[in-house]
């Protein structure tokens, strides 16, 4: 028997050290985008993040970038998410193997065993590599660690299930407790998984009672169940807060007390449950209890400090996300419809309550279930499409693409073998995989569209799946031990079948997934983000889009100290009245006219279309002079003369109103009065520039603010930043950049390409072939792939305008290996090898053409004339001869 645990602890060992080497080689060496330089710089600097915060992890997070275990302080903390998800791996295994042995009993054989550990390998290994945890696992976010948290909640009711007939065993339930309280700091997610641990308490206290399942003991469990999770969430992490708020922090202490009141009175009167029920109460308020890092760290003004939750009204709002709105789970989302006495116009016999309530639920199963669920679970264990839709989201619903739908199989093989089983233990597994899946669907009531992919906020529905995997290998070595009566010839057998189930499982999922997954040697975050801060001038103030665009440049500007100077002012943050205070009073200041008594109450402005007129400072005149290639253009201007640069406002909200952002964008840029240089981050949308469009002139990565009407990029300085860009890696064909990634690295060549632009408008052939040839070595075609091979053509035709004829062959020859197909891309191919007298390649590519395209008439002439210049050039050969 300890020889059996000591195997099975050498096998959970294994799990650990092969997760952690494959999250270890593939793990992103500095910061990601979303929000991984958020909570990087954050835990560097103990600052507080987006609403509602993770301060347990960042005190992991912390700790680790004091650790000297990495070479920058991204990778540290990265570290955490790897060393996170290879415990949860560990504990993946533990997990399944202690549910077999439920019904199973303990091993009498090898072959009892040998069940065991492959049906536990199989599984966690299948969850090890499936596609959203293993994304998580080699980056610096949340859910790795509140994945491990939701492991080890179900391997301690396991455990406590041993031996919940021992005296003690309460201690693995308050330390279920403690686990709570702790993950709650890490995300809320975890909490979805206590139902199913109530339900394995449930069973065995009927077994404990000799009862059966009954209508009433059944609603007793739903009760108490309900109240309990209740107590937890929204009690303690809403409720107590918000009371706290209205009536002073003296009320936590009297809440403290009178828990630890209770847990007194319980000992004293030898209260079993009560005592129980008081001591872990207790216990989620000692591990929530990191929340009061978030309140002492506001107060110390981080330089990231999101929602300023420095009073108990902040924090209660804070915590509750109220910065973010809030909707209901009833009404489901559903497209926008008319009002209803609009409707009944337009649909006169339709009913109008009807048709919502349909249209609804057409929503909720289409988007809400197919897309935003059943999507995401195909990528894990059936297949992962590769059409990308409108939306810039991955289309199908469902493929069979890489995977086969041979994990899925196993798992589903397992689910009935547990089910045949051991069905109560089934249940408990099936409450798990619907709480953390398809109930998160009901209860967040995902709009669309949405930023992005939401498939992490489904991981423990998929980790659910993964021990229902390992069972399907239980459930064909039993059918062996049973079928099989040669000892010999079993084990013949069930080496096979476990061999199959690896490859059908691990194996497939980690040859599928291993590209797209490995992260070593992409740098593009950190360096886009290093761009934009190269591309602002000395005390620049740039507005950025969203979280992409901005908690990067954080962590290079608050971990590394790269340009601190630089103001980076978030648009979406811009409509919230303690980010405006923090831009306005804390280094660098950002230049606000607006008085603190009028942000505090700030809300849209009711707007109409006006030409506001922005003054043109001598400071702005001199720079503009300063900083332009041509200043007679300035000089000759109108803004010039004027002293004035007009600009037309128009109402961004249903033609009535600004928004908050949109007013304090024109409130910045008249504050300002041209003292400091003014930037829009190039992945802001037209919408987000208030009609500015013709002041802003590309720089690099940002559009610089220029008080005269843009007709041409500044070549030399733009060229000049081009120059000073980090582009590590993208030349290299070894390193995976995802569609998302290739898409935004087009802003390279949108810049590189206005500089050729700028160049061939002054006439100069070297410059033009110069820029092409820079952005051709650091960005080439072979590795970052244009959105459309057309671009290509357009890019060798620059080449042939300015007489670089072979390099312009050369691009156009790999776009026509690349679409064959298309007839532009073709037909200047055909003419461009035609112009450097190579007919027979022309005919060549001419004949390809006409067999796909036979009844071409214009083909077959070109055809002709081609074979009589091979002819011409055949003779001439002849005659020189």
């Amino acid at each position: 028997m300890q020889n059996e645990k000591n195997i099975i602890r050498l096998f959970g060992g294994l799990t650990f050290v092969s997760s952690l080497i494959v999250y270890l080689i593939t793990i992103a060496p500095t910061t990601s985008f979303w929000d991984c330089g958020e909570f990087i710089t954050c835990s560097y600097i103990l600052g507080v993040p987006h609403p509602p915060g993770a301060p347990f992890y960042l005190l992991i997070g912390r700790i680790f970038t004091l650790l000297p275990i990495a070479g920058n302080i991204a990778l540290r903390v990265n570290i955490v998410s790897a060393l996170s998800s290879a415990l949860t791996v560990m504990l993946a295994f533990l997990i399944i193997v202690r549910l077999i042995k439920q019904w199973r009993g303990a091993s009498k054989s090898f072959y009892d065993t040998l069940i065991l550990l492959a049906s536990g390998l199989v599984g966690s290994l299948a969850f090890a590599f499936s596609d959203t945890f293993w994304f998580s696992a080699v980056e610096a976010e949340v859910y790795a660690i509140s994945m491990m948290f939701t492991a080890m909640i179900v391997w301690c009711i396991l455990v406590w299930l041993e031996k919940a007939d021992e005296p003690g065993n309460e201690r693995y339930l308050l330390l279920i407790a403690y686990f709570v309280g702790l993950a709650i700091g890490v995300h809320l997610l975890m909490i979805l998984a206590l139902p199913a641990i109530f339900m394995i308490i449930y069973f065995k206290i009927l077994d404990q009672r000799g009862e059966i399942i009954t209508w009433k003991n059944l609603l007793y469990f739903v009760l108490i169940t309900g109240g309990v999770f209740a107590v937890i969430y929204p009690g303690v992490v809403q409720f107590v807060p918000r009371i706290a708020g209205s009536v002073g922090m003296w009320f936590l202490l009297i809440v403290i007390l009178a828990v630890l009141g209770g847990v007194l009175y319980g000992i004293s009167q030898k209260k079993r449950i009560f005592t129980l029920a008081f001591m872990a109460l207790l216990l989620v308020l000692t591990g929530y209890s990191t929340y009061t890092m978030i309140y002492i760290r506001s107060n110390a003004d981080p330089a990231v400090d999101e929602n300023n939750p420095e009073t108990m009204e902040k924090m209660v709002k804070y915590l509750n996300r109220e910065q973010y709105g809030s909707w209901g789970t009833f009404p489901r989302r559903f497209p926008d419809l008319p009002p209803e006495w609009q409707f009944e116009r337009q649909y006169p016999n339709q009913d109008y309550k009807t048709f919502r309530w349909d249209e609804q639920m057409d929503f909720f199963w289409n988007y809400q279930i197919k897309k935003m669920y059943f999507r995401y679970f195909g990528w894990q264990f059936i297949g992962k499409g590769t059409t990308i839709g409108q939306d810039g989201f991955i289309a199908e619903n469902l493929s069979f693409n890489g995977l086969f739908a041979l994990p899925f199989l196993l798992g589903v093989l397992g689910m009935v073998h547990h089910f045949s089983r051991h069905w109560r233990h089934a249940l408990f597994i099936l409450a798990l995989f619907f709480l953390t899946g398809l109930a998160i669907i009901i209860y967040l009531n995902q709009p669309d569209p949405q930023p992005r992919e939401r498939d992490y906020v489904y991981v423990g529905s998929f980790f659910a799946f993964s021990i229902w995997i390992g069972m399907g290998v239980t459930a064909v070595l039993e059918w062996l031990q049973e079928r099989v009566e040669k000892i010999k010839l079993r084990m013949v057998y069930a080496g096979v079948a476990i061999l199959l189930a690896l490859v059908m499982a691990p194996g497939i999922l980690f040859a599928h997934n291993f590209q797209d997954h490995d992260r070593s040697g992409n740098f593009v975050a950190y360096d886009y983000s290093y761009n934009i801060l190269e591309t602002c001038e000395k005390d620049g103030i740039v507005f950025t889009n969203g979280d992409n665009d901005t908690f990067p440049l954080w962590y290079l500007q608050y971990v590394e100290n790269i340009r601190p100077d630089v103001r980076v002012v978030n648009l979406s943050l811009l409509n919230t009245d303690w980010y405006i205070k923090q831009l306005k009073h804390e280094e660098p200041k950002v230049p606000i006219s607006i008085p603190d008594h009028r942000i505090d109450d700030i809300n849209i402005q009711r707007w109409e279309k006006s030409t506001i007129a922005i003054p043109v400072t001598e400071q702005g005149k001199e720079d503009a002079l300063n900083d332009m290639q041509d200043s007679t253009l300035f000089l000759q201007s109108s803004e010039y003369q004027d002293s004035k640069m007009r600009v037309t406002v128009e109402p961004t909200i249903m033609g009535q109103a600004l928004r908050v952002q949109d007013y304090m964008i024109l409130n910045i840029i008249l504050a300002n009065r041209w003292e400091k240089p003014i930037y829009f981050a190039v992945t802001v949308s037209d919408q987000n520039k208030i009609n500015l469009d013709n002041y802003l002139r590309m720089d690099g990565l940002c559009f610089k603010l220029v008080p005269y009407q843009v007709e041409h990029v500044y070549g030399e300085k733009l060229e000049k930043n081009l120059d000073k860009f980090k582009y590590r890696n993208l030349d290299n064909p070894d390193v995976y950049f995802n569609k998302s990634i290739i898409g935004l690295l087009q802003n390279y060549r949108a810049a590189y390409l206005r500089l050729v632009w700028e160049y061939r408008r002054q006439g100069d052939d070297k410059a033009v072939v110069r820029a092409l040839d820079k952005m051709q070595e650091r960005i080439p075609f072979k590795v970052i792939p244009p959105p459309d091979p057309r671009l290509m053509v357009q890019v060798a035709n620059m080449y042939q305008y300015a007489d670089a004829n072979e390099k312009s062959l050369d691009l156009v020859e790999y776009a026509y290996e690349m679409n064959p197909s298309d007839s532009y891309i073709a037909g200047t191919y055909i003419n461009m090898l035609e112009q450097q007298g190579k007919y027979e390649q022309a005919l060549e590519a001419m004949n390809k053409w006409q067999g796909t395209n036979p009844d071409d008439q214009n083909a077959q002439r070109k055809m002709q004339q081609l074979e009589e210049k091979i002819k011409n050039d055949t003779s001439l050969i002849d005659s020189l001869e």
